[in-house]
């Protein structure tokens, strides 16, 4: 595998409760590669949940929450993922406004 494809490996899921919205995030590097999580964003109907990202991790993993204005309107999520190796990842989705209860996950 060449230096630049070496990935990071993720999970992200989006779980909506009503108003609430819980991501989770579990995120890593091959142990012993070279690659390193240079950035990391998730939002939540354009409200960025990661701030204050320290690039060079290994790992990176945890929970954040989100309160949406309107319930009831369809609400876009998203990630985007890179590495010091020149690797991005990143897809988008929609929790839906009709339902009490949705979710969205990305992972490879």
């Amino acid at each position: 595998m060449a230096i630049g494809d070496v990935p990071v490996n993720y999970k992200i899921r989006f779980e909506k409760d009503h108003a609430s919205v819980k991501t989770s995030y579990d995120l890593s590097v091959p142990v012993g590669g070279p690659a390193l999580i240079a950035d990391f964003q998730i939002s939540v109907d354009g409200t960025n949940l990661i701030s204050g990202f320290i690039p060079g991790q290994t790992a990176f993993n945890g929970a954040k929450f989100h309160t949406l204005s309107s319930p009831d309107a369809d609400a876009t999520v998203s990630f985007a993922l890179s590495s010091n190796q020149d690797w991005n990842a990143s897809d988008n989705d929609v929790l839906r406004g009709d339902r009490a209860f949705d979710d969205a996950e990305f992972s490879n």
